[in-house]
């Protein structure tokens, strides 16, 4: 048995500006640095190698030479410390670059560039991703099983059945590319069942005049924040995309002339430039609220839905989703997206003109010559129609009596 040199008392006391080196025996030393911070080192291979073993005190004397012994043993196996301790160092660093949240990020930085994605499509994906699969972020993608991933699919399915078909794509998508790039050797989750191929689902919406009076009246008594009061108001009386209203900016109301202008690069339709912003005209209710939002908010105020911890940043589409589904309770019967069906329902039940509709819902109305030709004229007969289908709502929020126009023609 090797006889050891230190002791506890030694080893405490050892101070830097003397002997940098205090040999215990074997191999094994304690190393003082100038700044005064004690680590065990080994030495091995003829002294050509060091190990270091752990920092003192935090590694004492005595766990010093167990972990000296167990290091004497495995390089006799054949094992090299030096190697093995930087291929540790390497597989951990590998694990960060490789965590859900890296493989995830680098995913949507790869389709916005290859599908062409807006900006505030862009930040609506990363933010679905990290609200829907937190608990993945910080796992290696090796990690990643079906067993773990299970038990958040069901809740997102028990909480929001229509949002699962939009998330567990874009899950399966991550971990695709994840094989792609050489992260994992396979897609852990089950490809999905194929059935009979289905007509595409469309949001619930609720469309009869009375029925939209009750949920209006079930907005107007709860007290939701203000970035979610705006986003609601916006929704039903301009009909636009939920991602379009919750990034509405300031600097797009034109309140003197009374129309909302978003860029092209915010719409859906992006990927047509040609076809130029979507010109909204407000009606006289809506921009009355907006005038009065405009004179309460802080002058250099970007957003017209606040988050409500930062001002700096717009509520998220959840944000008004989960106020229509816990809130209003109208979980898969009415989401904010639906109220785009249910103006054109109303409208077209009440006669209007089918292509005012179709312009003022983004929606291709003719060839681009004719498009190019009416805007100017479409836009004043959309105020109309706007201006008409706020007093219907109005109306029916309040109980006033709607009287269903027949249709023309």
């Amino acid at each position: 048995m090797a006889r050891h040199l230190l002791t506890d008392r030694m080893v405490a006391q050892a101070k830097p500006g003397g002997k940098p080196r205090l040999h215990d025996g074997d191999g094994l030393a304690l190393f003082i640095a100038k700044t005064g911070v004690k680590s065990w080192q080994l030495r091995y291979d003829n002294n050509t190698q060091t190990a270091t073993l752990g920092k003192y005190p935090v590694m004492s004397l005595a766990d010093a030479r167990e972990a000296a012994e167990k290091t004497r043993k495995a390089i006799a196996a054949g094992e090299n410390p030096t190697i093995e301790k930087r291929v540790a160092k390497i597989a951990r660093k590998s694990a960060r670059a490789n965590t859900f949240a890296a493989v995830s990020l680098d995913w949507v930085r790869s389709e916005s560039r290859r599908q062409k994605w807006s900006d505030d499509y862009v930040s609506e994906v990363q933010r679905s991703l990290k609200n829907h699969f937190g608990p993945l972020m910080r796992l290696p993608l090796t990690e990643i099983k079906a067993p773990i991933v299970a038990p958040i699919l069901r809740r997102i399915e028990r909480r929001a059945p229509l949002m699962l078909e939009k998330v567990r794509p874009r899950l399966h998508a991550v971990l695709d590319y994840g094989v792609e790039n050489g992260v994992i050797s396979g897609n852990p989750l089950p490809v999905p069942r194929r059935g009979k191929r289905r007509e595409r689902r469309h949001f619930p919406a609720i469309t009869a005049l009375p029925d939209l009076g009750e949920v209006l009246r079930a907005a107007r008594s709860s007290d939701p924040c203000k970035g979610v009061q705006h986003a609601h108001m916006l929704l039903v009386f301009t009909v636009q995309r939920v991602s379009e209203v919750v990034g509405a900016t300031w600097d797009e109301m034109d309140l003197e002339a009374g129309n909302w202008t978003i860029p092209r690069a915010r719409m859906k339709a992006h990927r047509n430039p040609e076809r130029g912003p979507h010109v909204i005209p407000l009606p006289a209710r809506l921009l009355a609220a907006l005038r009065e939002w405009r004179a309460a908010d802080e002058r250099d105020a970007t957003y017209l839905c606040p988050a409500p911890r930062d001002a700096s940043k717009p509520i998220t589409p959840e944000a008004i989703e989960k106020f229509y589904r816990n809130v209003l309770g109208l979980g898969g019967k009415h989401s904010p997206h639906s109220w785009r069906s249910a103006f054109s329902t109303v409208c077209r039940d009440a006669g209007k003109d089918g292509d005012v509709i179709e312009a003022q819902l983004d929606h291709v109305v003719g060839n681009k010559v004719s498009a190019a030709y009416d805007r100017a004229k479409r836009l004043e007969l959309r105020r109309e129609l706007m201006q008409w289908y706020e007093d219907t709502l109005i109306a029916a929020r309040d109980g006033a009596a709607v009287l269903p126009l027949k249709r023309s023609g």
